[in-house]
């Protein structure tokens, strides 16, 4: 069976174009949204509109790669390499005018349109600098936003970049440096393992194929609940090893749908590994529901541009944080912001979550820290691997936030030292109020994203950090939200918390 790269794809086409009449004429290509891919409007493919064509015929491919196409054989093609066929028919050369200056990547040939007209370095501004930092982000070289400015850490990651392909580091960028990061970038796949799963979620659930040792249950009881002594160890130390398979995966969610998300894959494992059925703790007998998962592939109704975000009702909102995203947006028009994949459990709410769990520290006022951003606001050495703290942000007795504790450190006298959090949130319209539901603002203009906040405590139980040690969202696109203060305590009038577990 032969293979088409993209890379190949992309150079055979270089000095090529399709006319789009002849094109819409040949019924080997008739499945093709030709109106779409012609991005200037002047009915010719040529250019960069090769890149999305080679998108476009990658979802009639089925070898689970968007880097390659499998054409079948000359007697035997497939169903994409039948439109490749037409496609090398149809195509016709072009004079090639300045092969310098032939950019693959949709956002820096949109920034480019022309070439490199001047060299890039500090002090720049504009769109051109936007497109270099995207790339260097993506190429793993940027953790620093988008913000269209050449500064020093735009410069020092350039030069690493120089220095990791063999370029003379000038820190600046000329047309060859332009043309090596548009190569390095056009060769990378940066969609997770899972979201390139033909089933995501099946892919997630094959607990063997990720690496997880099987459960232990070192009881020989009969009948286990989520009370269970052993059940509740398990489950501690599972959700340490998951939390990397998620963090692997950019599994996203809201602060429930991540905590639920650990609960249900437990289960799953434990009735694999043990054979032990347990029940869902929060629907309490009901049917249970399909999670829905989405990817940038299939965003299952969840937006995936930042524009969405900032509109409700027709009226443009203010909305803080999201200026790299929307000046990356504005170079490419795929980007999407589900980066990984999403979970989500249908029609259930954080205070659902938090009334179906078994409290383990209710709240007390004299946790209260009255604004000292040092003491946490729940018994930290009490806590364990597997808790859940729920905050109740207006004190209304409504629950609308959750935390997964993944692991506790504590010293020989056992007090807790650090504490690493699991967090999941999202982003609406009007979440300012912090009490909105994800049901009640409609999928389209939800965000969801998830970190881990690492918390370092002294004897006295002081915090003394806190660090944001891992985000499902790229670190050149949007700054981290989550701390220890939301995550240990509730600094506003009447806030509450309580820490329980499952069951």
């Amino acid at each position: 069976m032969s293979t088409l790269s993209r890379a190949d794809f992309l150079q055979e086409m270089a000095n090529k174009s399709l006319n789009l009449e002849r094109a819409r004429r040949e019924p080997r290509l008739t499945s093709l949204n030709w109106t779409a891919l012609d991005l200037n409007r002047n009915g010719v493919i040529s250019g960069s509109e090769f890149t999305y064509l080679f998108t476009a015929l990658d979802r009639f491919d089925v070898n689970g790669s968007s880097l390659s196409l499998d054409l079948g054989s000359n007697t035997a093609p497939t169903p994409v390499g039948r439109m490749v066929a037409a496609l090398r028919e149809l195509v016709t050369t072009l004079p090639v005018t300045n092969p310098s200056i032939h950019l693959l990547d949709r956002a820096l040939a949109k920034a480019f349109p022309r070439g490199l007209t001047t060299s890039l370095g500090r002090g720049s501004i504009g769109t051109g600098v936007v497109a270099v930092q995207y790339t260097l982000g993506r190429l793993g070289y940027l953790q620093a936003l988008c913000d269209g400015s050449f500064g020093e850490l735009t410069e020092q990651a350039l030069l690493n970049f120089q220095a990791a392909r063999g370029l003379a580091t000038t820190g600046s960028v000329d047309t060859v440096v332009l043309k090596a990061l548009d190569a390095a970038v056009m060769a990378l796949d940066l969609r997770a393992p899972a979201a390139k799963a033909t089933d995501p979620l099946a892919y997630l659930s094959n607990f063997r194929g990720l690496g997880l040792p099987i459960l232990t249950i070192r009881s020989t009881a009969e009948v286990f609940t989520w009370a269970s002594p052993e059940i509740r160890h398990a489950f501690g130390q599972f959700v340490g090893f998951y939390w990397e398979v998620m963090k692997r995966n950019r599994v996203e969610g809201d602060c429930k749908n991540i905590a639920l998300f650990f609960m249900d894959q437990f289960r799953k494992q434990l009735a694999e590994d043990r054979l032990i059925q347990l029940p869902h703790p929060v629907l309490r007998g009901a049917a249970e529901k399909k999670w829905i998962i989405a990817t940038s592939d299939k965003t299952r109704g969840l937006f995936s541009r930042a524009d969405q975000l900032l509109r409700t009702q027709g009226l443009r909102v203010t909305r803080p944080g999201y200026g790299a995203i929307l000046k990356v947006q504005a170079l490419d028009s795929e980007h999407s912001m589900l980066y990984g994949v999403n979970v989500h459990y249908p029609e259930i709410s954080a205070n659902q979550v938090a009334k179906s769990c078994t409290r383990l520290f209710d709240w007390n006022s004299s946790y209260d820290n009255r604004g000292d951003s040092s003491k946490p606001e729940l018994p930290v050495n009490q806590l364990a691997a597997g808790n859940l703290i729920f905050i109740d942000h207006s004190g209304d007795g409504r629950f609308d936030h959750t935390v997964t504790v993944i692991k506790v450190d504590k010293d020989s006298a056992g007090r807790t030292r650090k504490l690493v959090l699991a967090v999941g949130s999202y982003d609406d319209v009007r979440d300012a109020s912090s009490a909105t539901s994800v049901e009640g603002v409609g999928l389209y203009i939800v965000n969801t994203y998830s970190e881990e906040v690492t918390v370092e405590l002294n004897e006295l139980g002081k915090i003394t950090s806190s660090v944001v040690t891992y985000a499902s969202e790229p670190s050149y696109l949007v700054d981290t939200r989550y701390s220890a203060r939301t995550t240990l305590m509730e600094q506003q009038a009447g806030g509450k918390l309580i820490v329980a577990r499952w069951g």
